[in-house]
């Protein structure tokens, strides 16, 4: 029975954090890939390594995101902001050729907090914003073409 519950503890911190149990007290990793127009899925990345691509004047459409993401949200084209997300699930829409303008993004690991920092047309990119914050623009019809994320200390 011990092993059992030992078994699905470690299954649902793997799946809520993308961590062991044990690393989460160590420093912890952020990881995403982004959906962008003309190229779908990107390979995933970590550690403030670019989600989307820059120079390219492309979209990005959709982001998944896991470990130690708690919430994602987007803002879309057309629609304005979706519901939140959690860690792993799409935030953002494929397949209806819609830019992404903002994120929201949040830790749900005690202890720690994601900064994002967006990449937009016609600015380039903008500085960090903490948990829960605006990444990118709204209002103003840009389109996101690449984030960062890092996790730090709260």
């Amino acid at each position: 029975m011990t092993r059992i519950l030992s078994a699905l503890l470690l299954a649902l911190t793997l799946l809520l954090f993308g961590v062991a149990p044990s690393a989460v007290a160590e420093p912890i990793h952020v990881n995403g890939r982004g959906h962008v127009q003309d190229r779908g899925w990107l390979a995933w990345v970590s550690d403030s390594q670019t989600i989307g691509t820059t120079g390219k004047s492309l979209r990005l459409e959709a982001i998944e995101l896991r470990g130690g993401v708690g919430m994602v949200s987007a803002h879309v084209q057309d629609i304005g902001w979706m519901p939140a997300v959690y860690g792993g699930t799409t935030a953002g829409t494929t397949g209806r050729s819609l830019r992404m303008e903002a994120i929201r993004v949040a830790s749900d690991v005690p202890g720690w907090r994601i900064e994002c920092r967006p990449h937009v047309q016609d600015i380039g990119w903008m500085p960090w914003v903490g948990d829960g914050k605006v990444c990118g623009t709204t209002g103003r019809s840009k389109r996101l073409e690449a984030v960062q994320l890092r996790l730090t200390r709260a």
